[in-house]
């Protein structure tokens, strides 16, 4: 299948983004990481806003793509329990710079946060309910409490490599990722 122009651009603004951080995300740069000329930038991303909502999506489709892939269907289409794990199994390789300042980014406007909220409104276990409150069950909030703490391990797990100095090995990663699915509920 061929690749897009659009996608072209894309993933060419996430290498930028990797290498350089935000900022480096110019029409100017993102011409020559694409090979496209400024004029054919801006008529797929008339602005600077409508080119980082779109890298933002990009990201946000291609994780959710892998969450599908990973739980063996569309979240609406598996358990909860399948959900969590295929958070973990996705959460289980260190971020890339890319994703970390991009996730970090997404809080600063709307449109950006939206895109990330609804994937997270799929996959993620509710986090209604982890405080007992809601009228439900003890039972329910311990159940609620217990795979919202395994979603807590799979973001620290996917974290980790960035905020300590040692990183994770990969037999350290995977036996912490196999302790970590045990643990859903």
């Amino acid at each position: 299948m061929r690749t897009s122009k659009k996608d072209v651009i894309l993933r060419a603004a996430v290498g930028i983004i990797e290498s350089d951080g935000l900022d480096a995300v110019t029409y100017e740069s993102l011409a020559e990481a694409s090979g496209m000329s400024k004029s054919g930038l801006i008529y797929h991303f008339p602005s600077r806003h409508e080119l980082m909502l779109g890298v933002h999506r990009f990201l946000a489709e291609q994780w959710e793509d892998e969450l599908v892939a990973v739980a063996g269907g569309p979240a609406s289409e598996v358990s909860q329990a399948d959900r969590l794990r295929a958070m973990v199994l996705s959460l289980s390789r260190s971020a890339t710079r890319a994703d970390l300042l991009l996730q970090v980014d997404s809080r600063t406007h709307r449109d950006f946060a939206e895109v990330w909220r609804d994937v997270d409104r799929r996959w993620l276990p509710p986090v209604d309910g982890v405080d007992g409150d809601g009228g439900i069950s003890e039972q329910d909030a311990a159940l609620a409490r217990a795979a919202y703490l395994v979603q807590i391990l799979a973001d620290g797990l996917w974290l980790h490599d960035h905020v300590h100095d040692d990183a994770l090995t990969d037999a350290q990663r995977k036996a912490l990722t196999a302790a970590i699915l045990e643990l859903i509920p």
